[in-house]
């Protein structure tokens, strides 16, 4: 066989893998729709615990949300089952390392895991993206009695569709390790995304005011210059009544 016809073979085998490969990645399967959120999940080969994702829109300007995202202490407010939340590392305002425990109904073990959280703010485009990933780090021990999720990545992405409004789309990826009731997995899939987005949207308003300075500072470092003459008209409208 010529060299050619190697060639051929090889570069269509490898281009059949790749489309199988594609083919067979599990699709986006809907899980519910309340209040505006919609909730999605995806099944992961080998492993009893999807991936789950939320979207909505939150009534808020987008630095609002931001805000109440990278409060850490308070994570225990809003986010679904959370019950410690603790700023291990702070590299700056938008860089930390977290501990997080969930509480998960017995006689299953809680959850927990360190986790490294990033912000990135596109001007352009107006819009943050916070992910976050498990990683090991020696300034949280294991907890006697919780699991370590060790595999664990997400992300809020937040976008802005007007002074007062923010489309969120909130995605989990994580192996809960240990054992696992498939009715505990089904039901995390729906209430963690739905409540989490629920809750936020509640906190987000309840705190309006309490981060002035630090939204105030973002604003003026990344606030598109659009943006910002729309929010001097409206302040001057308001100023007229």
């Amino acid at each position: 066989m010529s060299l050619r016809a190697q060639f051929a073979i090889l570069t269509l085998l490898s281009v059949t893998g790749v489309s199988a490969a594609l083919q067979a990645k599990p699709k986006w399967e809907h899980v519910t729709s309340k209040d505006g959120i919609t909730v999605t999940m995806r099944d992961v080969p080998g492993r009893g615990f999807p991936t789950f994702r939320g979207v909505a829109t939150i009534n808020a300007y987008i630095f609002d949300v931001v805000a109440v995202i990278s409060d850490i202490k308070r994570h225990t407010e809003w986010m679904e089952q959370c019950t410690d939340a603790r700023l291990l590392k702070q590299k700056n305002e938008f860089v930390y390392v977290v501990y997080s425990r969930t509480n998960a109904p017995w006689p299953v073990s809680d959850r927990d895991a360190v986790y490294y959280s990033e912000a990135k703010v596109n001007p352009k485009r107006y819009e943050v993206k916070i992910h976050f990933r498990a990683v090991k780090s020696p300034l949280m021990g294991k907890v006697g009695g919780v699991v370590r999720m060790e595999k664990l990545r997400g992300y809020f992405h937040l976008r802005a569709l007007g002074l007062d409004r923010t489309r969120i789309d909130y995605q989990v990826d994580a192996d809960p390790a240990g054992m696992l009731p498939k009715w505990l997995a089904k039901l995390a899939t729906k209430r963690l995304p739905l409540h989490t987005i629920r809750s936020l949207r509640k906190q987000v308003t309840r705190t309006r005011g309490w981060y002035h300075k630090r939204i105030k500072r973002w604003k003026a470092m990344y606030e598109p210059k659009e943006i910002k003459e729309l929010s001097r008209a409206a302040a001057a409208a308001r100023s007229s009544l």
